[in-house]
């Protein structure tokens, strides 16, 4: 490593945007499906990692959706569950020295196939994340996920047990494709969260127009955005002013939207221009181990090609620990393994 990269690797960070799904090991892959008899293109490690993982960009959005078959087929058990929930924990914070990290997950994508109960699923998690909390000095959540590809009824459903667990969910997330399932479809359903005080994030402005993000924010209210690119593409400015005027934290996934092409190069991002207009900003892995990434690789990026200053990713990492969707004395915590003021 360069002294930048060695600086990057010790700094303590805090990641809000990351998909359990996309944290599933290969070796895990490989033995589970050793284990469950799963059907696998190979079980050569060096070939699957070729196939698992995605280092180039995909055709489209739902190309590169389509390459967690390999993950959702490994949710097999509770067990699994377990065990995947715990090595994402586990590599966030020995590999990156994550000191506040969201993780979340789709109960109806990550668990139909084996028939998993949800709420069995979801008292698995969290208990792994509260035991993790206690072995180590970061602090973690649960955001449970919405798949829009999954139907209206499925959302709902989400919904539902979102609001029946809302001691152990931090917070909501609607994910997948807003070009098929705009924001206007939910805008009844997610009333239930915010009466039950569970805040918003919502997979926004990563395809289709800028002016979905206006949309999503009239008809959600949400308090965080993911990814949010498309709003650079509005050249009035207004979609970037609403966004900083409805205080809407951007949780940006920089090599997540270079494979997805959401952006046409990591040089093209719109981070450093979303700062420059004083939006706030994070940075996030998405899938770490589906896009071969992790949290020290994106503020490389972001100081690298994407030219960020040092104060500008302190910046990033400051809205991190403000927008986060943890209870207070957690965000507290973490401020101060983060070093900010609490």
């Amino acid at each position: 490593m360069n002294e930048t990269e060695k600086k990057i690797a010790a700094m303590p960070k805090a990641e809000l945007h990351r998909h359990i799904e996309g944290c599933v090991r290969v070796g895990t892959v490989l033995d589970l499906a050793r284990r469950h008899g799963l059907p696998l293109p190979t079980f050569d490690p060096a070939g699957l990692d070729r196939l698992y993982k995605l280092r180039a960009p995909g055709a489209t959005l739902a190309a590169v959706l389509g390459m967690f078959k390999m993950a959702q087929a490994s949710f097999v058990s509770y067990g699994a569950v377990e065990r995947i929930t715990f090595e994402a924990l586990e590599d966030a914070y020995k590999k990156e020295n994550i000191r506040l990290l969201e993780l979340r997950y789709s109960p109806d994508f990550m668990l139909k196939a084996r028939g998993l109960d949800w709420q069995k699923a979801q008292d698995l998690i969290n208990a792994t994340v509260q035991k993790f909390e206690k072995n180590s000095n970061m602090v973690a959540g649960v955001i449970v996920i919405a798949s829009r590809s999954h139907g209206l009824e499925s959302a709902l459903k989400t919904i539902d047990f979102a609001v029946k667990n809302r001691r152990s969910v931090i917070g909501f997330d609607l994910a997948d494709s807003e070009a098929d399932y705009p924001a206007s479809l939910y805008k009844e359903a997610v009333k239930k969260l915010h009466a039950a005080g569970i805040p918003l994030t919502v997979h926004s402005g990563e395809e289709g127009r800028y002016s979905q993000i206006t949309e999503a924010i009239t008809a959600l209210a949400p308090r965080r955005i993911g990814h949010g690119v498309k709003a650079a593409e509005d050249r009035t400015g207004r979609t970037m002013r609403r966004i900083k005027n409805s205080d809407i934290t951007v949780e940006t996934n920089p090599w997540s939207n270079y494979l997805t092409r959401a952006v046409p190069s990591i040089a093209a991002h719109p981070l450093k221009k979303f700062i420059a207009a004083g939006l706030r900003c994070t940075i996030g892995a998405d899938d770490p181990e589906i896009l071969d990434t992790h949290l020290n690789k994106e503020y490389a990026l972001a100081m690298g090609e994407m030219g960020l200053s040092p104060a500008e990713l302190l910046y990033t990492l400051k809205c991190a620990a403000e927008g986060s969707f943890l209870p207070a004395d957690k965000k507290q915590q973490a401020a101060k393994e983060l070093g900010f003021k609490a």
